[in-house]
């Protein structure tokens, strides 16, 4: 795919043409945005649809779906008639929730006056079920005459025949669920009704085997409370990562490499009787529509966070045994990290006000007869927590989480412990979180849970970068490329520390919607510009300390560690105490 340009006597890549299988030009939004991102984008031609091969759907009026109702014994016609109305008032319930968090999901865009983009007509051939769709040698001529370097799947019917074959890289399409645990529709929904802590999606180079494409690309995220809200975090974050995918094929001119062989156990999930859209109704909406009212009357009950501390004893001291410090007057402290400076320990934290919901650093002094709450020691305009604190050439150096700011930020000790000030931004234009650096064989490496659509997701993604020098300008991804892990069950940071020469990362474990439920400690076995890996040794669930549901963090030096960990409580509560 190289072209040469004669004047300059300069290579460059010849630009991708993609196509869209499509059932009709008026698409959903998220179809729309990656038709949208193919046609701005420098690397591909303009995009083509191939369309006109669906089963026209007759909009019938109310007496004719009586009328097809009455075909069917009375049982079944029941079950038809309650899984409508059932499917009709959640998507009522939940439409006001999820358009507060994706403003897009019922938008539709029509593409039929669009003159930049080609339409080509097929017919199609369905099978008497009406689920398998196939081309004819017609419409495959007609196809190969675009001479697509790929086609993306947006359409409805299980692709079978020539079709797979016809475009240089094949079809390409999206599986919104974990293929390893959940294949069917819909997308989101089994995960919520099933109390399953994480969604996935893939995106698969399809081939004749139902489900089993080449897997190219897969992620998860944590599940959220409702069946819409799900899907649509599934859509804009896959949606995220097609793009990426095309960009890259466009330069490498060659897709990913395929996960290995995955056999497949699980049955075909598929709403097939209106008792599963009931069960939901009864498990999902029901009991939040309660906690609403509750909430009400008596105010929010909130997650509060308070952290413990001990001398670990190399980490042989239970964690029931760790010290708690108080929290202050309306307030919460998370995210301790241990710090030793001039042979006295310090802990610095996450200080969380509840009268402007804004975070903001705190340091304690801790000795032998207790500890000493040395009070607010960095404070800016937005949302501050996570204060990874580090030593480097004599300076100490703190990289808060700063995600409102959209920057990764670098603060100078002025005069420890409390005195800061700004010293420059790593990374810009980027909503990260938890970031944590450390130098190894003269290169700096920072890692950092990155959002890469929207700001709604810093639970999923760990990217690891790296530099020559701790103020570059120019951080690069590692060469395996990021994020190097895209799950939420392991990617987000939760502290690291040192043990006889060994590092060990945590990482926060979540929930369905439940942030930091727990963490795992993991080794890290390998860490250089070429790649990573880290194999998990301990995992840590809550309820060490009276009352507490979670927690997501630890930090230690040679002699001191701390952890942090939440209780229920009113909000008209934690704003007195």
């Amino acid at each position: 795919m190289l072209l040469k340009n004669v004047t300059s006597g300069e290579s460059k890549l010849a630009k991708l043409r993609i196509g869209f299988l499509v059932d009709d030009t008026n698409v959903n939004y998220y179809v729309s945005d990656l038709v949208n991102y193919v046609d701005a984008h420098s690397s591909f031609e303009s995009p083509v649809f191939i369309t006109g091969y669906s089963k026209k759907k007759e909009s019938l009026s109310i007496f004719k779906r009586v009328f097809a109702l009455s075909k069917h014994s009375p049982l079944k016609a029941l079950d038809l008639f309650l899984g409508s109305v059932f499917r009709r008032l959640i998507h009522r319930v939940e439409r006001r929730i999820v358009l507060k968090k994706f403003p897009n999901f019922y938008e539709s865009v029509d593409f039929s006056n669009n003159g930049s983009i080609k339409k080509v007509l097929v017919r199609g051939n369905w099978s008497k079920s009406g689920l398998i769709l196939r081309f004819d040698e017609d419409d495959i001529c007609e196809i190969e005459g675009l001479k697509l370097d790929c086609i993306i799947r947006c359409g409805s019917g299980i692709l079978k025949g020539d079709i797979l074959n016809v475009a240089r890289f094949g079809v390409l399409s999206f599986h919104h669920g974990d293929n390893r645990e959940n294949r069917g529709a819909p997308s989101g929904f089994w995960e919520v009704l099933n109390n399953v802590p994480s969604s996935g999606f893939i995106i698969q180079k399809l081939n004749e085997e139902l489900d089993g494409g080449e897997v190219l690309v897969r992620g998860n995220v944590m599940t959220r409370d409702f069946w819409l809200l799900n899907n649509a975090q599934l859509l804009e974050k896959s949606n995220e990562f097609f793009k990426r995918l095309l960009t890259n094929l466009a330069k490498s001119t060659h897709l990913p490499v395929p996960e290995g062989v995955r056999l497949h156990g699980d049955k075909l999930l598929k709403i097939d009787s209106s008792v599963v859209l009931i069960k939901y109704f009864f498990l999902v909406i029901i009991p939040k529509a309660y906690e609403i009212i509750k909430n009400k009357i008596f105010s929010a009950n909130i997650t509060r966070w308070s952290v413990a501390y001990a001398k670990h004893e190399n980490f042989s001291k239970s964690l029931w045994r760790y010290n708690e410090i108080q929290n202050p007057k309306g307030r919460f402290l998370a995210d301790p990290f241990v710090f030793t400076k001039n042979g006295t320990d310090y802990l610095f934290v996450e200080d969380l006000f509840f009268s402007d919901n804004k975070g903001r650093i705190s340091a304690i002094q801790l000795g032998d007869q207790g500890y000493e709450f040395l009070g607010v020691v960095l404070e800016e305009g937005f949302h501050l927590s996570f204060p990874f604190i580090f030593e480097h050439d004599g300076d100490t150096y703190m990289l808060p989480e700063s995600s409102e700011s959209r920057e990764i930020r670098l603060y100078k000790c002025q005069n420890f412990p409390m005195e800061w000030s700004f010293e420059r931004t790593l990374i810009k234009d980027v909503s990260a979180a938890d970031t944590m650096v450390l130098k190894i064989d003269e290169k700096w490496f920072l890692l950092t849970n990155i959002s890469s659509s929207g700001e709604f997701d810093h639970n999923s993604e760990l990217h690891i970068f790296y530099a020559t020098d701790l103020k570059s300008n120019s951080w690069q991804p590692i060469k395996t490329g990021n994020p190097v892990i895209f799950d939420s069950l392991r990617a987000r940071n939760g502290g690291m520390f040192w043990q006889n020469g060994d590092l060990y990362r945590v990482n926060q474990v979540h929930g369905k919607e439940h942030y930091g439920k727990s963490f795992t400690v993991n080794k890290v076995t390998h860490l250089s510009e070429h790649g990573f890996n880290e194999e998990p040794v301990s995992k840590i669930n809550a309820g060490f300390k009276e009352g507490a549901i979670s927690t997501h963090h630890f930090s230690a030096n040679t002699r001191i560690a701390a952890v942090d960990y939440c209780r229920l409580q009113r909000l008209r509560v934690a704003k007195k105490t």
